[in-house]
């Protein structure tokens, strides 16, 4: 069997899960794009992952790699038809997981008994003490608790594709710049700002490290979300003159400091000085 999973730390979970079961083992797919945040309108003329590459280079100064989801899925299929080898996603609560999935669903929908998943949303798993939770991805299920998973596994059904595939035509049409999960299988077209009050919530009144901000604000969102995004939100914030700042708006985040508009901006602590 193909596994395919978004990320890499849901990936090398499942790689140590195959060292405690064997009729897991199987090559392992990963999508490095996380399809929460970012346009993904594609067209005829432009793929998707020319698409994602343009949403990453916009929200990442100096983007240099490159998106290829699109070409190794591809790949992948026809890799599945000359093996006649199923393949599985792995589908947790999270935004990520949950796009992904519509967004395999019309590649895959030409091969109907290709595709199964393992559905893990709404189930409890045993973390590393023994303690019940409901994981929000698979970076968070212990590799031996993926050996449980092996009885959700189930091919994807004709009425799923013909019910399904419209929901990612959906967000393409709305393609909005944030998208959320809102419990089963369901997501949320948001505008750009949506993140923006959690981040002006956790900027102070004095001066703050701008990375210390993004760090508090990530913690504040119950989705799974890049930080790169919020990195993004924050610029954007401080050349619409929303907070005050010491330093270059486009200098790395541990040199910038960050707080509320409306007061004097203080000077930077030189080294060695007494704070």
């Amino acid at each position: 069997m193909i596994h395919i999973l978004v990320g890499h730390e849901a990936a090398k979970n499942l790689e140590a899960a195959f060292a405690l079961d064997e009729n897991l083992q199987g090559e392992i797919l990963v999508l490095r794009d996380t399809l929460g945040i970012g346009e993904i309108l594609s067209t005829p003329e432009v793929s998707h992952d020319a698409i994602r590459t343009g949403a990453w280079q916009a929200m990442v100064p100096g983007f240099q790699d490159t998106v290829n989801d699109e070409q190794n899925v591809q790949a992948i299929i026809q890799k599945a038809l000359e093996n006649e080898e199923p393949v599985c996603f792995w589908l947790s609560p999270c935004v990520s997981d949950v796009c992904a999935y519509y967004w395999l669903l019309s590649y895959f929908k030409p091969y109907p008994e290709m595709l199964h998943t393992i559905n893990i949303i709404g189930l409890p798993f045993l973390n590393d003490k023994g303690q019940l939770f409901y994981p929000s991805n698979f970076s968070q299920v212990p590799p031996k608790e993926f050996k449980k998973t092996k009885r959700l596994l189930k091919e994807v059904s004709v009425s799923e594709y013909e019910l399904e595939t419209d929901e990612w035509n959906k967000l393409q049409q709305e393609n909005a710049w944030v998208r959320t999960y809102e419990g089963g299988k369901k997501i949320i077209s948001r505008d750009v700002t949506y993140y923006d009050a959690i981040i002006s919530g956790v900027v102070s009144a004095t001066m703050q490290k701008a990375h210390k901000i993004i760090m508090e604000a990530m913690k504040k969102i119950p989705q799974t979300i890049s930080h790169l995004f919020l990195e993004f939100r924050l610029r954007q914030l401080l050349q619409q003159g929303a907070f005050a700042h010491n330093g270059n708006a486009d200098a790395p985040l541990k040199e910038l400091e960050v707080k509320l508009a409306g007061s004097e901006i203080e000077a930077p602590v030189e080294d060695g000085a007494q704070e």
